[in-house]
C-alpha cells in the first residue's frame, strides 16, 4: 500500500497555530466554538512511497561463442567479479587440430592450384612451339613438294621430247625403207635387154646406197637421244628428295598432334578464375578455423564488474555455440524497482527525486524509467513498473534487498496551505468553512497539492482566513462562531 506525507514549512504552522489563538482571543461576540487554522504561506511536497528490491541497471547474459569442452571456470550465484576477471576457459585441443589440418588443406590446394597453372603455362609454351613447328614444316613440305614437282615435270618434258624426236626418226627410217624397197621393185621389173638396162639399174643403186647412208644417220641421231630413264644420280637425288620429304611430313605431322594436345591441356581463364576460388575457400575455412580458435582461446571474460546471477556450466561440460552461461548484473549502477497503483501513476515522472531507505540507511535517487506496460498482480490490481536510479553506490547495497522508495511527485514553496481536516468537495467542486466577521462561510477554491495533512490552496482563500477544521455541514453556514484551537 502507498502513503502520502507533507514536507511543510514550520514557519507555516506557525503562523497557523498563532493565527487560531488570536481568533480565540477577539471572536466577536458568541456564538459556537470551531477548531480553526489561518490560511498561512508555506513549502509543501506530494510524495508517493512504496517498496522494492534492489536490482543491478545493467545486466548481461553471457553466451558460449563456440562450441567446446569447458576446462575451467569456477564460480557460482552470488560471487562478485571485477571487471577483465577470467570467468572461462574452454578446452582448445579440437580448434587447434583443426587450425592444422585447414592449413593442409590449403596448402595442399595452393600446391595443386600452382602445379596446374604451371603445367597449363609449360603446356602454353610448347604450345606456340608446336605452332611455330607446324608453319614451319609446312613451309619446308611446300618448298620440296614444289622442287620435287618440278623435278617430276622436267624428266617429263625430257622424255616427252626424246620420244617424240625418236619416233620422228624411225618414222623417216621406216619411210627411206619403203624407198629403198620400191627402188628394189624397180631394179626387178628392168628389162636387161634394154639398152637403157645398165644405166637405170646402176642409178636406182646409187639411190639405193643414199637412202641407207640416210637411215645409217637417222639411226646414228635416234642412238644419241637422252635416255628416258633416270641417271644414277639422279634417281639417289630423287630418292633423296622423297626420304626428305617424309621425314617432313612425319614431324608435321608429330607437331600438329602435339598442338592439339597441348592446346586442349592449357587452362583458359575461367578455369584459372575456378582454381584461385578453390584455394579462396581453403584460404577461408583456415581464417575461419582460426577465428574460432581465438574465440576459444580468449575464453570468457566480465565486460564489467557486478554479481552472478544465474551460472548454468561447470568444468567438463561440453556447450554448443548460444548456450546461456552465466548472467552477471552490474554493482557500479543500482536501481530499486517498486509497483505504482493506477491511482497514483498519472504522478509520477522521470528525473523526480526520491528517497531510498535501506537497512536504516537514506540514498538519494531519481525516477530513471516507467515501464508502458501495465501488469496485474496476485490481487488483479494493475500496477506499472517504475525505476528509481540510485544515485551513489556504496558497500552495503546488495541486490535483492528490500528498499523503502518515498518518490516526491510535487514540490512548491511559498504557496498557500490549509490543513486537510478542513478541505472539503461535493459536486459543486472543492471548499472550506471560514469565519468571517464571526460569521461562518462556505467559499469554493481551487485546490494544487493534497496531502493527508496539508492542501495547497491556489484561488479562493488569501492569506489569514480562518479556516474551520473540526465537523461542519452546510446547515450551519451564516451561523455565529468562534474559533479557537485546543
Amino acid at each position: 500500500m502507498s502513503k502520502h506525507k507533507l514536507i511543510s514549512a514550520l514557519g507555516a504552522a506557525a503562523v497557523i497555530i498563532a493565527g487560531a489563538g488570536l481568533l480565540s482571543a477577539f471572536g466577536i461576540g458568541g456564538g459556537k466554538e470551531h477548531e480553526v487554522s489561518y490560511a498561512a504561506r508555506g513549502s509543501i511536497a506530494g510524495s508517493i512511497e512504496e517498496s522494492g528490491d534492489i536490482e543491478g541497471e545493467h545486466e548481461y547474459t553471457y553466451f558460449a561463442r563456440v562450441s567446446a569442452p569447458v576446462k575451467w571456470v569456477d564460480m557460482k550465484v552470488g560471487d562478485v567479479v571485477s571487471a577483465g576477471d577470467k570467468l572461462l576457459i574452454y578446452d582448445t585441443e579440437d580448434f587447434e587440430r583443426s587450425v592444422s589440418e585447414a592449413g593442409i588443406s590449403r596448402e595442399q590446394s595452393e600446391e595443386n592450384v600452382k602445379g596446374q597453372i604451371d603445367r597449363s603455362n609449360e603446356y602454353s609454351a610448347k604450345f606456340s612451339k608446336a605452332v611455330a613447328e607446324d608453319e614451319a614444316y609446312a613451309v619446308l613440305y611446300a618448298l620440296e613438294r614444289e622442287y620435287c614437282n618440278s623435278i617430276d615435270e622436267g624428266q617429263y618434258s625430257d622424255n616427252w621430247n626424246t620420244s617424240r624426236t625418236s619416233d620422228s626418226i624411225n618414222i623417216s627410217i621406216a619411210d627411206k625403207n619403203k624407198e629403198i624397197a620400191e627402188k628394189q621393185r624397180e631394179q626387178a621389173e628392168l628389162d636387161e635387154d634394154d639398152e637403157d638396162y645398165k644405166h637405170d639399174y646402176d642409178e636406182l643403186n646409187e639411190d639405193i646406197a643414199e637412202l641407207n647412208e640416210d637411215i645409217a644417220g637417222l639411226r646414228e641421231q635416234l642412238a644419241s637421244l637422252p635416255p628416258t630413264e633416270l641417271t644414277p644420280e639422279e634417281y639417289e637425288k630423287a630418292n633423296d628428295t622423297k626420304n626428305w620429304m617424309d621425314d617432313i611430313t612425319w614431324n608435321w605431322t608429330q607437331s600438329r598432334t602435339q598442338r592439339n594436345n597441348y592446346e586442349t591441356a592449357i587452362l583458359n581463364e575461367s578455369q584459372k578464375e575456378a582454381l584461385e576460388k578453390q584455394t579462396d575457400l581453403a584460404k577461408s575455412k583456415e581464417e575461419a578455423a582460426i577465428y574460432e580458435l581465438s574465440k576459444a582461446e580468449s575464453g570468457v571474460d566480465a565486460e564489467f564488474g557486478g554479481v552472478v546471477t544465474e551460472c548454468n556450466v561447470k568444468s567438463g561440460n561440453v556447450v554448443s555455440e548460444g548456450t546461456p552461461l552465466f548472467k552477471i548484473v552490474g554493482s557500479d549502477d543500482l536501481k530499486v524497482t517498486v509497483m505504482i497503483s493506477k491511482y497514483d501513476i498519472g504522478q509520477i515522472k522521470t528525473g523526480q527525486r526520491a528517497e531510498i531507505e535501506i537497512s536504516g540507511m537514506t540514498y538519494t535517487g531519481e525516477v530513471s524509467r516507467i515501464n508502458h506496460v501495465a501488469t496485474s498482480e496476485d490481487s488483479d490490481k494493475t500496477k506499472v513498473a517504475v525505476e528509481v536510479h540510485i544515485d551513489e553506490v556504496d558497500e552495503n547495497l546488495i541486490l535483492g534487498l528490500e528498499a523503502d522508495v518515498t518518490i516526491y511527485t510535487d514540490e512548491q514553496e511559498d504557496v498557500l496551505l490549509i490543513p486537510y481536516s478542513g478541505f472539503y468537495s461535493d459536486d459543486g467542486g472543492d471548499y472550506c468553512y471560514v469565519i468571517e466577521d464571526g460569521i461562518i462561510v462556505k467559499k469554493y477554491v481551487t485546490a494544487g497539492i493534497k496531502t493527508s495533512e496539508f492542501v495547497e490552496i491556489k484561488d479562493g482563500l488569501k492569506e489569514g482566513d480562518a479556516v474551520i477544521t473540526d465537523s461542519i455541514t452546510d446547515s450551519q453556514v451564516g451561523e455565529k462562531a468562534v474559533g479557537t484551537v485546543h
